[in-house]
This record gives structure tokens, sequence and C-alpha cells, in this order.
């Protein structure tokens, strides 16, 4: 998913939403809509996570924490079984010994009234991210000049992205060149694709993009370092991994959007296919 920082008019971040209501979207972007709706069931994970795929749910499980580090999501439960889905999950998760995982709810979600059984039952609303937004790109989004992109091939290249994370997220930067090499190594076997932007010559902002089983590619992260928003980094990083995914065989895009995001996605074409409601539950 997209990371979350700050908004500004330039970066587009935020985890992945589903459609609630209103009238299916047509031609391709509906036909990724489910994939837009629970990314995380059809993302190529990392060595250092897990998925488990039952017919009532997917379970993912990336180990190192986080507030998204473990997720309940493509719920199907039966009517009859609400409760001993939730006591399931629970105890799946207590067993890896997670603390607190989210359910995410969209409209393919069952059976109706899911999100108020699951209140019922003592998860919570996310205070953090209530919900988000489910978008697809099926064209080429605006060619943007200036911002010079380049995939992340290096541990130099690597370093400058953590740097910028740093910067816009707060989290604590591995600075040990031993530490910082073993990230670098796990980055790579991860198998996502990274782009950094910059402008003025200085290292501005980054873009991640993942594979999916299902076909249409993943924005999984970005960032741009306050002093460059504005200046089309981003933006400019987007319409670099909608050429990747092209070269790659991939149609589509597809992302997850706060509220403050979603207007900036639109403008480069994406188009909102559905809402998820984000629950956090302990086990």
């Amino acid at each position: 998913m997209e990371e979350s920082r700050p908004p500004d008019d330039d970066e587009p971040v935020g985890p992945a939403g589903r459609r609630v209501g209103g009238p299916r979207i047509a031609g391709q972007a509906g036909q990724w809509a489910h994939v837009a709706e629970d990314p995380d069931a059809y993302q190529h994970l990392p060595p250092t996570a897990s998925r488990e795929v039952r017919d009532e749910v997917v379970l993912v499980h990336s180990n190192g924490g986080g507030a998204w580090s473990a997720l309940a999501l493509r719920i199907r439960f039966d009517a009859t079984d609400v409760q001993s889905n939730i006591a399931a999950v629970r105890a799946c998760f207590a067993r890896r010994q997670v603390e607190e995982f989210r359910w995410l709810i969209g409209p393919s979600a069952t059976p109706p009234g899911i999100t108020q059984a699951l209140l019922d039952h003592g998860a919570e609303r996310d205070e953090d991210e209530p919900e988000v937004t489910a978008m697809v790109l099926d064209r080429e989004p605006p060619v943007v000049i200036g911002p010079a992109v380049r995939s992340i091939t290096s541990l130099a290249d690597f370093e400058a992205m953590e740097a910028i994370r740093e910067e816009v997220f707060g989290t604590p930067r591995t600075s040990r060149p031993a530490k910082l090499g073993a990230r670098w190594l796990a980055f790579k076997a991860a198998g996502s694709i990274a782009l950094l932007a910059e402008v003025d010559g200085v290292a501005a902002s980054f873009g991640v993009l993942d594979r999916t089983s299902a076909g249409a590619m993943l924005l999984a992260g970005g960032a741009t370092r306050p002093e460059f928003r504005g200046r089309g980094a981003y933006r400019a990083l987007v319409h670099a991994r909608w050429e990747v995914a092209k070269q790659m065989g991939a149609s589509a895009l597809v992302t997850q959007a706060q509220s403050a995001s979603r207007p900036i996605l639109e403008r480069l074409g994406f188009q909102a296919t559905g809402t998820i409601e984000v629950l956090v539950d302990h086990p």
C-alpha cells in the first residue's frame, strides 16, 4: 500500500480501498476493482511475510510489526458463523504472537452488517485511518517534465530512499553499514521495484511498485521530502511506475488512498472503485 504522510498536492499516499455502494465501474477499471479492493490477497509477498488463504478470509502477517503488518481481509463469513469465524481469526493471530491486527471491510464482504458485528464483538474503528479508497489506473498518467527518475539498484540509492522515509515518517533509519546492507539485501529479496526521483540533483522522492498474481501492479509505497513537494517528483514517479508496469505486461495499476490523496490520484487518471472500512482488533 502507498505509505501515509501529511498530504500535499503532489504526492498520493495511503492504503488501498473498496467500493461501498454506487454504480459498478465500467471498462477495464471495473475489471481490476477486486484487486484494488483486496490487494494484499494478490500482492507478491517478501520472504518475511506469510499469507493464509481460507474460503472465509485471507490473513496476512509481516514480521517486524507496524500498524499494517497483520491484516484480515476478503471477508466471506456465513451469517450463521460470524462469531466462530471472528474467534478463529483472533486465535490465528494469537498463535503468531500478534498483539494488534486490522480488519479490512468493503462492499464484497459478507454477511451484510459485518462491520457492526465486528464492532459488537470488540473491534474498534481505526482512529488514524477509519477508511480508505480503492483506485485503479487503466490509462497512461500525465507525463511530468523536470524530475529525473531512476531505478533503485544500489546500496547508495537504497540509503537515499531510507533517508527520505526517515525524514517524512520519522522512522529510525539504520545508519550502520552492516545493518543497512542487510536491509538492502532483504529489500531486493522481497522482489519490490523501487524508483528514486531527483529534483535539482537532490534525491527528493521515492516510489515502490509490487507485482500481484492477478496481473495488475500495485503502487506499494512512496514519500516526498517536504521541501520538494509540489514540484512534480511524486507525479513523475507515478508515470515511471506506469511505464515499468507496462513493460512487464501489466495493463493497470491499483492503489489505496486516504481521503486527502484521492483527488490527487483522480487528477492523474485513477478511478475510485470502492471504500474499505478499517477496524482495529486484538487477539
